[in-house]
Order: C-alpha cells, then sequence, then structure tokens
C-alpha cells in the first residue's frame, strides 16, 4: 500500500510538472504602442526667432522664446534660426505648455545656461520638440534636460541632445509619447545621464534613434504608476547600460516590444561601457513589481559583456517594496560578437512561489556562461546556444519561430 501511495505522489507530481510546463510553453506576445506611430511631420511655422548669440557666448533669450511659445499655442511652431555668425540661443529654465512646438533648426543650438530646475519642462497636451539642431544642456550638475510630468501626445523629432547633467530626456506620467530619430551624445563615463526614461506612462514609442550615453540606454520603469505599452524600435546604443527595464518595476511594467535594436559596448569614442550591459530587466525587492508581456526581438549586439541579463536581486533602490517577479518574457533573436572577456548572460528568479518564466528562441551568443547565481526559472528553448542552469531552473524544448538576426555592424 505505501509503494502504492508513493507511486501515486510521483506520478502526480510529474504530472503536476507536465502541466505548469504546458501551461508555460505559449508565451503572451507583446505587442508595444497601441497606437499607429508614423514619422512625424513638421507644423506651419508661426513665429521666427534670430539667434543672438554663439555656442561659446550669449545674451539670454528665455523671455523671447517663452513669450513667442505662448502666442503660438495652436498656431504653429516657433522657430529658431541662426542670424549671421550668431547660431545659439542661451536661455534659463523653461516650461512649455499645451499645444506649443518648439523647432529649432539646422546648425543651431539651444543651450542651457545656469538653471536651476530642468531645462525643458513640457507639462500639458500635444507639445512638440523637434529639430534638426541641438539642444544642449551645458553640463549642470544634476539636472535633466528635458523632464516632463503628466502629458498627452508629447512628441520629439530629429533633434540632438548632449551635455545634460543627468537624464536627457525623462518622461513621466500621461498617454502618448513619440521619440523618433533623435541623436543623444553623452560619453560612456558621465554618470546617470539615461538616454530615454519612460516613467510611469502607457502608450510610447522610441523609434530609429541612436544614443550614447552613460547609464541606461532606454529605461522603462515606474514611479509612480503602471507602464504599459511600449515600443522601443531600430534604435543603436553606444556605451550604455543596455536596454532597460527597471529599476522601478513596484507599479507594474507590461506589453513592452523592443524590436531591430543594435548594442555597441562602447561608446563612439571607443571607451567601454562601465556597466556593459544589452538586453536587461532589473529590480529588487526594495522597489520590485510584477513585470509581464515583454519581447526582445531582433537584438544585434557586439562588444557587450553582460548579454541577457534578468536579475530581480539587481540591489536596493528606492521606491516602494514588493516582489520581484518576471513573466512571459520572450528573447527571440540574439546575435551577439566581439564580446569582452568574461561575457555571461543571467537568469535570477526571485523565489520557488514567484518563478521567472522566459522563452529563449534564435539565440547565437559569442559568451555562453550562465551567472551561478541563476535561479528559480521556468525556461523554453528554440535554436538557443545557451541553456541555463541552477537552483529551480527548468528548461524545456518548444516550437518557436524566426531566425538568428543577420546583423550588419
Amino acid at each position: 500500500m505505501k509503494r502504492n501511495v508513493v507511486a501515486l505522489i510521483v506520478v502526480a507530481t510529474a504530472m503536476l510538472l507536465m502541466v505548469s510546463v504546458a501551461q508555460a510553453a505559449t508565451p503572451t506576445i507583446a505587442t508595444g504602442d497601441s497606437r499607429t506611430v508614423a514619422q512625424p511631420t513638421y507644423p506651419a511655422v508661426c513665429q521666427t526667432l534670430s539667434a543672438e548669440g554663439t555656442t561659446s557666448s550669449g545674451t539670454d533669450q528665455t523671455s523671447q522664446i517663452t513669450t513667442a511659445l505662448a502666442a503660438c499655442a495652436g498656431k504653429g511652431s516657433v522657430v529658431l534660426a541662426s542670424s549671421g555668425s550668431n547660431n545659439a540661443f542661451w536661455a534659463k529654465g523653461f516650461a512649455m505648455a499645451s499645444n506649443e512646438a518648439l523647432v529649432i533648426n539646422s546648425g543651431v543650438t539651444l543651450r542651457g545656461n545656469a538653471y536651476t530646475t530642468q531645462f525643458i519642462n513640457p507639462a500639458g497636451s500635444n507639445i512638440s520638440i523637434m529639430g534638426p539642431g541641438t539642444i544642449d544642456g551645458g553640463s549642470v550638475s544634476k539636472m535633466r534636460l528635458i523632464n516632463t510630468g503628466s502629458i498627452t501626445n508629447f512628441t520629439v523629432y530629429d533633434v540632438t541632445l548632449q551635455n545634460a547633467g543627468m537624464m536627457n530626456l525623462y518622461v513621466q506620467g500621461g498617454n502618448g509619447f513619440t521619440a523618433w530619430g533623435i541623436t543623444v551624445r553623452e560619453a560612456a563615463t558621465t554618470k546617470n545621464t539615461d538616454g530615454v526614461d519612460i516613467d510611469s506612462m502607457t502608450n510610447a514609442t522610441v523609434a530609429n534613434s541612436d544614443i550614447e550615453d552613460g547609464d541606461d540606454c532606454i529605461a522603462v520603469k515606474t514611479n509612480a504608476a503602471a507602464v504599459s505599452n511600449v515600443t522601443i524600435k531600430g534604435t543603436k546604443c553606444h556605451g550604455t547600460h543596455g536596454l532597460s527595464i527597471g529599476s522601478q518595476t513596484f507599479d507594474g511594467v507590461s506589453n513592452i516590444l523592443f524590436e531591430n535594436n543594435y548594442i555597441y559596448g562602447d561608446d563612439l569614442s571607443g571607451t567601454v561601457s562601465s556597466d556593459n550591459q544589452g538586453i536587461r530587466i532589473k529590480t529588487d525587492p526594495t522597489c520590485g513589481g510584477h513585470v509581464d508581456t515583454v519581447e526582445y526581438l531582433n537584438t544585434c549586439e557586439t562588444g557587450v559583456r553582460d548579454q541577457i541579463w534578468l536579475d530581480t536581486y539587481y540591489g536596493s533602490c528606492s521606491g516602494t517594496a514588493g516582489t520581484p517577479w518576471f513573466t512571459n518574457i520572450v528573447i527571440n533573436g540574439v546575435y551577439s560578437v566581439s564580446s569582452p572577456s568574461g561575457p555571461s548572460s543571467e537568469f535570477y528568479g526571485y523565489n520557488a512561489s514567484n518563478i521567472m518564466t522566459v522563452w529563449l528562441e534564435n539565440i547565437s551568443l559569442d559568451g555562453t556562461d550562465i551567472q551561478k547565481k541563476s535561479q528559480y526559472a521556468n525556461i523554453g528553448l528554440y535554436n538557443s546556444n545557451i541553456t541555463p542552469t541552477g537552483t529551480g531552473i527548468t528548461t524545456y524544448a518548444y516550437a518557436g519561430s524566426g531566425s538568428i538576426p543577420a546583423c550588419t555592424f
């Protein structure tokens, strides 16, 4: 009788495990931004202002800019233009309100000077900041270059952002954000200079951009509310800390799509990132929450040390304490070359009650080591040259799709 009971328990346990794996074998695929997002177009010109300075010196033109923006709200754009040898507008920090549009002409720089809040602070709806000129923060210590509160339909297009004291483009709260064709230029040695932060909002797209900075290339996070429906596509990251979710995830992260992106381990001067990461989801019990339905589709990496890094014990971070839990994480198509010494990946689920669920499809890494602290993950494999191992890690084959991306570095 005891032998039969034991046999029944073994069979039941095996059946439960099979059911668990079967349930996990069909991931929910992220779709990203629910809007139909196209390349932005320039609004009609309302006013044109003339530069009074150069990139090395100039008079303050803050009031001219803000007065023109208010007068042109809903009527068209304010264009910053060069005038003879003058090609720069010097300004203190200023706000932008609903229906205002600022265009910086080619060869023109909007230069931040002696501001004590964030340089440009848009708040409201239907606000645009466009190039193809440059916004230069002047490296004012601990100041964000563009920083929003709650905002609806905010567009940043074809503009270069440089010399931020902290984050270059930080968008927190609201619905509808597009960054298209932007350029960020910060050396890999500059601390906390994230390229784009998408925080506590829904429906956001970063497309066809080129980002060099000393922290996260893109960071998706929750400091005030949940974040959902985000697409990051066609973007290059140089010398950054990777395409990231976190650290703050305590309000919930869902439906995030990273598609057709390139990650370079060094910046454009050849300096290697201080925290050389590629695909990265990071949080901690001090600021953790549920991250669900994420896809990294076709990611090309060169010179990247930490190639796929999923970490629920990232380190202490500010926010609301919560349980880190990653589910429905699909990583389909990763190709890495020229990695530095000791490349590896990590799959660090929180505990046996909050098992990470991951699918690895079409993975070709030149570093196949798995960090020893990897644990508590249920991982489906299809055409992958890495097989994670560790305490509480289960791997299984499943019928995936797609192929290893063809990357041109």
